[in-house]
């Protein structure tokens, strides 16, 4: 059987004992960097579709996404916690709403990025996001997706120019399986493998006044 492909591209202006970790913690997001994340053994663990560790994709997306404006001689962004829970609940409403943009018109209390923002407890959005969907696929681990869909956004114009922004301060990355029939791509979910729905929140310009999130974040 011949496989179908989807993939679909939006964008809007250690120490040496972590890693033996079996556990994500935030903390990592300071101990890991540039030079190690790739060889930290919970981004190289396999990806399992039962049991998806959702804490250690979003920080295996983040650190590729720093990895990809090193190379371009950027500023690093720095890890925020309301734009992860932010990013989480985009995704996770893309894929169970059966929709695709940064506008939710099905929730109306999401509707916007600074709806979102201000439900995930930044008190002054000034966001950048990109949003992705890639179905018909699978991954042997966190790194490989999240290579797979930094790349993405690096080959779309729009997209690169939000990620490559030197406006941009802080981010947070939020990824959701869905296994089911999306956006009336009955091939792909023939298939299987599944959706992988992924957003990036950038803070622009100055950084997050963090306040109380009414959403809840991955555990």
């Amino acid at each position: 059987m011949k496989k179908v492909l989807v993939l679909i591209l939006f964008a809007f202006a250690f120490n040496t004992l972590s890693f033996g970790q079996r556990k994500w913690k935030d903390e990592y997001y300071q101990t890991l960097n540039d030079d190690n994340f790739r060889d930290f053994k919970l981004f190289n663990k396999s990806l399992d579709l039962k049991n998806i560790d959702y804490k250690v994709l979003n920080a295996a997306v983040f650190f590729v996404t720093n990895e990809a404006r090193i190379e371009q001689g950027l500023g690093i962004l720095t890890y925020q916690p309301n734009l992860e829970i932010m990013a989480w609940n985009h995704s996770i409403s893309m894929a169970k709403k059966d929709f695709f943009d940064h506008i939710n018109k099905k929730e109306r209390k999401r509707k916007s990025p600074i709806n979102r923002a201000k439900l995930a407890g930044v008190k002054n959005p000034r966001i950048g996001e990109n949003i992705s969907a890639v179905g018909g696929r699978s991954f042997g681990n966190y790194l490989q997706l999240a290579d797979h869909l930094v790349q993405g956004w690096i080959d779309s114009p729009p997209h690169r120019k939000t990620l490559y922004s030197k406006n941009a301060l802080q981010l947070g990355c939020g990824v959701y399986y869905f296994d089911g029939l999306w956006q009336k791509n009955r091939d792909v979910y023939k298939q299987g493998n599944g959706f992988w729905l992924a957003t990036q929140n950038f803070q622009m310009f100055t950084k997050v006044e963090s306040g109380t999130s009414k959403d809840k974040g991955p555990k």
